[in-house]
């Protein structure tokens, strides 16, 4: 009925209006035979009387619609109960929120307030975090889901006896003709359709630069939590706890009896604890027998000026492998050679060699040992490695020919299921003084099965879905490319992660294998010294590939930071001034390499390096010549920062203003600026494009 008289309405005003309202009488007309096909309708499928006796007024109907609810909600509440619901919700909360606060005051007031601050961070992250993010969660949906159907706006025409099948059938199946001559129906012009197919290309970037950010995403994500899952936060502390606790009694020049003294008291004290088989702490269990093991050099080793050969008749030069005892002796160092199956403390006077002992070179603060020696197996208790101590300092086990004292055992913890390889070394330089140094490193060989290991185990399986994804990639890349795809550095770089990534997946499975063996080993043979030294440098192995594959993944962030257009002028300043940085940095080397020239005085070219990074030179130069001294000094920070370090900023700030004048803006640019278009609309916002006109006026204010 109410449609009824909204089209007998509609029709009483087409016929005040009149043909000559309207710009072609034939619109006219056709309206007017559509209002009245569609009554026809109405009057076919209803009473006549029912619409007749319908009111033709359309505001009384309004009126009597709107009064409609008021009568059915007669029945209803006050107005005023508003009021009280308030009310009791207030007084519901209130109450609740002081019974749970007093039965809160049972805990304590640590108790209650951890309750507290938890609380109010549940409450901070949902205002802030959890309900943001669900209503863009439910803007999205409803914007991409829930979308508005579009209107089709069709004139329709019809002329003859109206029916319902009659009509339903014009609708369906009438095809309607349109005057091809109208310019609605022109094509575009040839600048428009250049325009739309340079946006349509514009929006194929747009989404391959979505995905490619997506994807790299979830790859460094994924790549970190590879890499933080393969370190463990207690092993810092498990190897302090260790370094600290055998490290009493350590002074920084030591005898020969200072080593047995200290052997005797804080070595044989930690290593045996209260329980059998546990350190001091009671914590960690010792994996085997602790070892001692020394190097020595060759008797008459050294040079001795021919005015001095008659006051020294025996000397021995500093320690190399090419000067190393490797000979059998018998007790005291004597010519006769001892019977090692007699008695364990007799190999002590046997060389063995690295690859019996299942060693490997390590690097002391003086140089590097070879990984053999002489070696003596302590007991399994405080009693029996006592007794060896003594047998060794009685027949001078430890004398002038020895270069370097190893002491090397293994502990495991189970609280934090850490394997700990400890190896603490006694050096001299010839001086017959020992200098301390430790060296421990910390293991995880029983992989754990708790939920942390498992999401561990997911992010590693998903990294290589990533891998397989890249090399998918770089794949289609290199087979278009072809020799071409050599020269980018993007495409190196790509390559380089997909290499140390199943490099380091072999050395993982490598690590995982000598760990099982080094375990069985032990089983089997546990009143021995189980070397664990071989799992430890696969682990060390594999931490620096992770630890290089990230800086990668973290170089390649800057190949996305480009769209960046600030960061992008910076690349471009670098690019401008690599010809003359580069000159730079050979001067800066040549000139650090200048002021290197002691560099043969200090034990390690990498500590000299450090030594001289900070000031130039080695700090204790003036000490050992202070005229020469001060003038290195002096004259390094002269020419080394007042001078070379200027001018190189000089250059980068040249270069920097060219490139200000000079610069372009990439293309990549208006593609980020699409993208934030489209993110915008998704959410939506209206996001304001600038024309070209604009974006030209801005960029010659700006310069």
């Amino acid at each position: 009925r109410y449609l009824y008289r909204q089209l007998h309405r509609v029709e009483k005003e087409l016929g005040s209006l009149g043909p000559s309202g309207f710009p072609y009488p034939d619109k006219y007309n056709t309206a007017m035979q559509q209002v009245q096909g569609i009554k026809g309708l109405l009057e076919l499928n209803h009473p006549s009387s029912s619409l007749e006796t319908a009111p033709i007024n359309g505001s009384t109907s309004l009126e009597e619609s709107r009064g409609s609810p008021k009568k059915c909600c007669q029945g209803g509440l006050p107005w005023w109960f508003v009021f009280v619901g308030w009310t009791l919700v207030i007084a519901t909360s209130g109450v609740s929120g002081y019974f749970t606060m007093m039965y809160g005051l049972t805990y304590g007031k640590e108790r209650s307030i951890s309750w507290l601050i938890s609380m109010l961070v549940s409450f901070f992250e949902s205002l802030f975090i959890t309900q943001p993010l669900k209503v863009l969660g439910f803007a999205a949906f409803f914007a991409l889901v829930l979308k508005k159907e579009p209107q089709l706006d069709k004139s329709l025409q019809y002329t003859g006896t109206l029916t319902l099948r009659d009509f339903l059938k014009w609708v369906f199946q009438k095809q309607i003709r349109r005057d091809s001559t109208c310019s609605f129906y022109q094509p575009p012009p040839p600048t428009d359709i250049e325009k739309m197919r340079n946006n349509m290309v514009k929006e194929q970037k747009v989404f391959a630069l979505i995905r490619e950010i997506l994807a790299y995403a979830g790859f460094m994500w994924m790549l970190l939590l590879v890499a933080y899952g393969q370190r463990d936060p207690n092993a810092f502390f498990l190897t302090q706890h260790i370094r600290q606790s055998f490290s009493k009694g350590i002074s920084d020049s030591m005898s020969i009896h200072n080593v047995f003294n200290w052997a005797n008291t804080t070595l044989l004290s930690n290593l045996f604890g209260e329980y059998p088989d546990l350190i001091t702490d009671g914590n960690s269990k010792l994996v085997g027998n602790a070892r001692l093991r020394q190097v020595r050099v060759n008797k008459d080793s050294c040079h001795v000026a021919f005015s001095m050969q008659q006051l020294k008749r025996d000397c021995h030069a500093r320690y190399s492998w090419e000067l190393e005892n490797m000979g059998s002796y018998g007790p005291g160092w004597s010519s006769a050679v001892a019977d090692n199956t007699s008695q364990n403390c007799d190999s002590a006077w046997t060389y063995q060699s690295q690859g019996r002992l299942r060693a490997y070179p390590i690097w002391g603060s003086m140089m590097l040992y070879r990984g053999g020696g002489f070696v003596v197996d302590l007991g399994p208790d405080s009693q029996y490695s006592s007794r060896a101590l003594q047998y060794l300092y009685d027949n001078t086990w430890i004398d002038v020919y020895t270069q370097a004292v190893f002491v090397e055992f293994t502990v495991y913890n189970a609280n934090v299921n850490l394997f700990c390889i400890v190896t603490l070394m006694f050096e001299t330089t010839a001086t017959g003084a020992f200098q301390f140094r430790s060296e421990l490193q910390s293991v995880r060989l029983y992989q754990s099965a708790g939920g942390l290991h498992i999401f561990v185990m997911a992010s590693e399986a998903i990294y290589f879905l990533f891998i397989f994804y890249y090399m998918v990639v770089q794949g289609k890349l290199m087979r278009q490319q072809r020799k071409a795809y050599f020269r980018s550095k993007w495409n190196l770089l790509e390559l380089a992660i997909i290499i140390l990534s199943w490099s380091a997946l072999s050395v993982f499975i490598k690590r995982t294998l000598l760990g099982k063996r080094d375990i069985e080993y032990y089983q089997k043979n546990k009143d021995q010294f189980a070397s664990f030294h071989e799992t430890a440098k696969a682990d060390a192995v594999l931490g620096y590939l992770i630890a290089f594959l990230v800086l990668l993944a973290t170089i390649k962030l800057w190949h996305l930071l480009r769209l960046n257009p600030k960061l992008h002028m910076i690349t471009a300043t670098l690019q401008r001034a690599w010809a003359d940085i580069s000159g730079f940095l050979v001067v800066m080397a040549i000139m650090f390499l200048a002021y290197s020239i002691a560099v043969s005085g200090f034990p390690q070219l990498t500590s000299t390096g450090c030594s001289i990074c900070p000031s130039g030179v080695p700090a204790n130069t003036q000490d050992y010549n202070p005229v020469l001294g001060a003038f290195l000094i002096g004259s390094c920070i002269v020419f080394m920062t007042f001078v070379v370090l200027n001018l190189f900023i000089s250059v980068v700030l040249v270069a920097f203003s060219q490139e200000q004048i000079h610069h372009k803006p990439s293309e990549e640019e208006e593609i980020v600026d699409l993208m934030l278009m489209k993110l915008g609309g998704l959410f939506g916002l209206k996001c304001k494009k600038e024309s070209g006109d604009d974006q030209r006026e801005k960029a010659t204010l700006s310069n």
